[in-house]
């Protein structure tokens, strides 16, 4: 499977640059991968809940509390491959501080989107990687402004794909009661909400 330095270098052959082999070599497209790769990486895996590279974990409770002016009591530490926050559970509030959650819970669990290693990516989200580079990579090292936008219109195409087939992997959640429901049912009762 393709590493970080393959999939730059796939990216800079798409705008028809040379490929590279190392992040340090000499080069417009090594310099440019070296600058925007991780970046660029981590801002595509933080755009969607992708099922590969969701992950839970129960948060390490710390000694130190919050500022009482926050109206939290409890601190937690955030795991370090941490991208973004999908879930806390129980649902409760929380606000994230740094690399620390604050929470009123005594225990937390969190469903978060972490950095996966390059190898084990799946081929809809890698295309989507690629074109995206390739978008970024056209404006510095051929300083085409309209391959720049070529790419970024088939990162735009093949991002919808990917999402929708991420999104496939798992069952759409049924509405188990509704107003909408309700009434096309025959009438609003109000459901389980008492009336409300």
């Amino acid at each position: 499977m393709a590493s970080d330095i393959e999939r730059a270098s796939n990216a800079l052959l798409l705008i028809g640059d040379n490929p590279i082999s190392s992040f340090t070599e000499p080069g417009a497209g090594a310099t440019a991968a070296a600058n925007l790769y991780e970046d660029t990486y981590r801002g595509l895996l933080s755009l969607h809940p992708w099922t590969f590279a969701l992950k839970e974990q129960k948060l390490n409770k710390l000694s130190q509390t919050p500022d009482s002016l926050t109206n939290f009591t409890s601190a937690y530490q955030l795991p370090t491959d941490h991208i973004r926050t999908w879930a806390m559970l129980p649902h409760s509030d929380y606000v994230v501080v740094g690399d620390k959650i604050y929470s009123n819970q005594n225990e937390l669990l969190l469903r978060y989107v972490y950095k996966v290693a390059e190898t084990s990516l799946p081929p809809h989200f890698t295309k989507a990687l690629e074109y995206l580079l390739a978008s970024d990579f056209a404006q510095l090292v051929t300083e085409s402004t309209s391959k720049s936008e070529y790419f970024k219109r088939l990162f735009k195409d093949q991002l919808g794909s990917a999402m929708s087939i991420d999104s496939s992997g798992h069952p759409q959640m049924p509405i188990i009661d509704s107003p909408f429901t309700d009434v096309r049912n025959g009438g609003f009762t109000g459901g389980s909400r008492g009336g409300y």
